[in-house]
């Protein structure tokens, strides 16, 4: 259960970090399914991390984060669309 919890916690900052550096940059507006699947992908980092005993941190040095973003990527591009310019 603390897996899960570190995992959501790296998500949400992570999200905050990267809508923060977007917004200084290029003054991005929100996009909460952006923010909704970096922590989707934490809480899935997290509960990777508990099944397979290892720490958090030791579970994302292992390239399950790259496969992690495509997964989840497509699964919420199946509910919301990316938006075509």
């Amino acid at each position: 259960m603390f897996e899960e919890f570190v995992g959501v916690i790296i998500g949400l900052l992570w999200g905050a970090f990267g809508y923060a550096t977007a917004k200084a940059k290029g003054n991005e507006n929100f996009d909460a399914v952006k923010f909704f699947k970096t922590v989707l992908i934490g809480l899935i980092l997290g509960l990777i991390s508990e099944g397979i005993g290892v720490p958090v941190s030791e579970a994302e040095g292992l390239s399950v984060v790259g496969l992690l973003t495509i997964i989840v990527d497509k699964f919420v591009g199946l509910f919301y669309p990316s938006k075509s310019k």
